[in-house]
């Protein structure tokens, strides 16, 4: 592996490393204090690693996969597992993620996992029986009192629900339950199943005056618990006005979860016939996710069944139910409870009727898509290298080229990120900013102000070129826009935290939000200012990019009536356009040559000591401190910015006066190159060496070493003058340096063109001079 791909993981393994941390101080679960000094000694060891030998990286990287990356990976596994009912595979990877987490503590949870794990292979009885022996051996309270949970979700699992209830309210305070909102949700089914709506009620209103109805956080299980107890009080009208209006997903609930609690209500309300319609629809919405709700679903269909053919023949249900019967009174109880009935169900209705919630159970996955592709080309990009050519042959955007008929630029050059902290930098942008925009606006939209406000300020930054005379720095075009669609995702966030348009996020939350997505953005903005850290670009695409997220972020939501479907179906249509657009301009991209193009077609003049070059408009003048980390010294002349945007340094120079054909280029350059040992090269890429074997009395190539490692490459072109012995001054001699040595290979025909073309124009001296051709 090339060093500086090595250095690369250590960067990313650092990052992971401090992103960790903040996650276990933020999080929830009892971790305990020996997993995060591990975590911190793995971020130190990664920064000490950086730059040193592999062995000290290759450690740290081991350490940091087996005990932060893997146990990651095996939460999320295990929670997809646990959303689909396998509760054996759940209960193994819990118990591998927590032998992995060396220090957490989480060991003292094994015994439990290994109890959820036995539910499915051999029943409900032997892991009860497995929980019961755990309480028998267990002093400690905090641990009984989550052994005694698991017995009370063991009996709700089995669908036991009086010896569920029974075992809560022998083994729990009557409040226990409103502190932990899991097992609220599985108490109020079961009260509802047993009948029981006094309770039922009585651990709603616990909720709504406790620690869950005070947190914003928590409106979905509030919400859930609602709607759980409206459906079983027989509630229809709003149980299913929520249905109509489709606003379940806000609740973290599927379409057929939905329905099953509509068709509850119609059971409790006594209406069978249309229940038993609505309990066919759950059979043909339920997902993966959706088997324990298709189980429930199957069991209501066939007792309510049973109890329509009961009706029919004239039976009746056993004086000793603990059910009432269908549609009977006792489902609404005392007027105290229906008052409390219809107070919820006006609170339910309340929901309804405000603006969408930020749906935390709706998938993002359009967010994660763009941080991906924008990874995966970055990680093409090193993998391939090449400096600028490199970049160009990805789809990088510039004048020349753009100028010369490669239009597909434009859409492949909002997709490029060219060093791994600015990729970082717009990944966190774009995933704190996507939580808002894609929960708010939906998908498509949220491609729009990424996609499309990257792709329209790339264009308008090349679609203005000439016709803003005088001020170049407002048509300055940067050859990679990845950084755009971060600067949309803020802006567009930015916008959704507007008071009126997400009301219910706390103030509080909406101000932390607001300023870390302002300081973002500003940074981004400052970042690629023109001129700045050398690189920056258009303020003609800083601009647009900024306008056409806020003008697609500020349209009607998706859920806001007719106007808002329109717009996100113009939205969908509008993305896949531009999706389409951007594979077609990568399949002509691909097949250019912009090495050749650019030896061809050159539009910068550039006059340096009185020599004039012709190259490419991405060569600016030397302005970079003498100090920057470069094993080669910054001498005054050119320097090709893109190169140096990729890491690599390439300068052009001049060297005024004195005999051409010297053999020792040191006087040349005076003493900042004298530090450095030289040797004539040995090997040079096709271009250069057919220019030393045709011209050898003109061109020279050398290797510029220190203690003992190749670090630069060195051509020199003698230039053709007339020559006057009164005016010495008059010879010319036009350098090009380039490290790390291996970066003379990235553009070599480029180069040779560009010293080839290079002429004397005037006398020696005076400032470096460079404009369009």
């Amino acid at each position: 592996m090339r060093p500086e791909l090595f250095d690369h993981l250590l960067l990313l393994a650092a990052v992971v490393c401090a992103v960790t941390l903040v996650r276990l101080v933020r999080r929830s679960e009892r971790i305990e204090r020996g997993y995060s000094f591990l975590v911190g000694a793995l971020l130190f060891g990664s920064v000490l690693a950086l730059g040193q030998g592999v062995f000290l990286g290759a450690v740290v990287l081991g350490v940091l996969g087996l005990t932060v990356i893997l146990p990651w990976l095996l939460e999320h596994a295990s929670r997809w597992a646990f959303a689909r009912g396998r509760l054996s595979l759940t209960a193994r990877l819990g118990i591998a993620r927590a032998t992995l987490m060396l220090g957490a503590g989480l060991t003292r949870q094994v015994p439990i996992l290994e109890g959820i794990g036995l539910v499915e292979r051999r029943g409900v009885d032997v892991a009860l029986a497995h929980f019961r022996r755990l309480a028998d051996q267990s002093d400690d309270p905090i641990e009984l009192a989550m052994i005694h949970e698991q017995i009370v979700a063991m009996f709700l699992h089995g669908q036991r629900w009086d010896e569920g209830i029974a075992h809560y309210e022998r083994r729990f305070q009557p409040g226990y339950a409103a502190l932990r909102p899991s097992l609220a949700l599985g108490l109020l089914r079961a009260y509802g199943e047993a009948g029981r709506l006094e309770p039922a009620a009585g651990l709603l209103r616990a909720l709504e005056d406790g620690p869950v109805g005070a947190n914003p956080n928590t409106v979905e299980v509030l919400g859930q618990a609602r709607l759980t107890f409206l459906a079983y009080a027989g509630a229809v009208g709003p149980v299913d006005e929520l249905v109509q209006r489709r606003r379940f997903g806000e609740l973290g609930l599927s379409p057929a979860t939905a329905e099953l609690f509509k068709a509850i209500a119609q059971v409790r309300a006594g209406a069978p016939r249309e229940a038993a319609e609505t309990l066919r629809k759950v059979e043909t919405l339920a997902g993966p996710r959706d088997h324990h709700v298709l189980r429930s679903a199957r069991d209501t269909l066939a007792d309510l069944a049973r109890r329509l053919r009961d009706d029919l023949a004239g039976a009746h249900p056993p004086a000793e139910s603990s059910k009432p019967e269908l549609g009977s009174p006792e489902l609404r109880g005392s007027p105290e409870l229906r008052n409390y009935v219809e107070l919820v169900g006006e609170r339910l209705r309340e929901f309804i009727a405000a603006p969408p919630l930020v749906r935390r159970q709706q998938s993002t996955w359009m967010t994660y898509a763009l941080i991906g592709v924008g990874s995966l080309i970055y990680a093409a990009h090193l993998a391939i290298g090449g400096g600028s050519m490199g970049l160009l042959g990805l789809g990088a955007l510039t004048e020349d080229l753009w100028r010369a008929g490669s239009w597909g630029r434009v859409f492949t050059s909002a997709w490029i990120h060219v060093d791994l902290i600015g990729l970082l930098f717009d990944a966190y942008a774009l995933w704190l900013a996507g939580q808002l925009v894609e929960r708010l606006l939906g998908w498509a939209r949220m491609g729009l102000v990424t996609i499309g406000a990257a792709i329209a300020g790339m264009a308008a930054s090349v679609g203005l070129l000439g016709w803003v005379g005088g001020l170049e720095p407002l048509t300055q075009v940067a050859a990679t826009g990845g950084n755009l669609m971060a600067i949309g995702a803020s802006t567009a966030a930015l916008w959704q935290l507007l008071p009126s348009r997400t009301p219910m996020i706390a103030s509080r939350a909406r101000r932390n939000l607001v300023v870390t997505l302002g300081l973002l953005l500003a940074a981004n903005v400052i970042m690629n200012w023109p001129g700045a850290l050398g690189f920056g670009m258009s303020v003609i695409a800083l601009l647009t990019t900024v306008v056409v997220a806020s003008g697609i972020a500020l349209v009607p939501a998706p859920s806001l009536g007719v106007l808002g479907r329109v717009v996100d179906g113009l939205a969908k249509l509008s993305l896949a356009g531009l999706v389409i657009a951007s594979l077609v301009a990568a399949a002509f991209v691909l097949g250019e040559d912009p090495e050749r193009e650019l030896a061809d077609h050159r539009t910068w003049a550039c006059k340096v000591s009185g020599v004039e070059f012709h190259t490419p408009t991405w060569f600016v003048e030397q302005t970079l401190d003498r100090d920057a980390p470069f094993e080669l010294p910054i001498v005054d002349g050119l320097v090709d910015s893109l190169e140096l945007r990729d890491g690599s340094l390439v300068q052009l120079a001049v060297v005024r006066g004195g005999p051409t054909g010297q053999a020792d280029p040191l006087p040349k350059l005076g003493e900042p190159i004298r530090s450095l040992g030289v040797t004539v090269a040995a090997s040079l890429p096709e271009p250069f060496a057919a220019k030393l074997a045709a011209q050898g009395r003109h061109w020279r190539a050398f290797d510029l070493w220190r203690n003992g490692e190749r670090v630069a490459r060195m051509v020199e072109h003698d230039l053709e003058v007339d020559h006057d012995p009164a005016n010495p001054d008059q010879a010319a001699t036009v350098v090009l340096l380039a490290t790390p040595a291996d970066a003379l290979d990235h553009a070599p025909e480029l180069w040779v063109e560009i010293l080839t073309d290079a002429a004397v124009v005037g006398e020696p001296g005076g400032r470096t001079i460079c404009q369009a051709d």
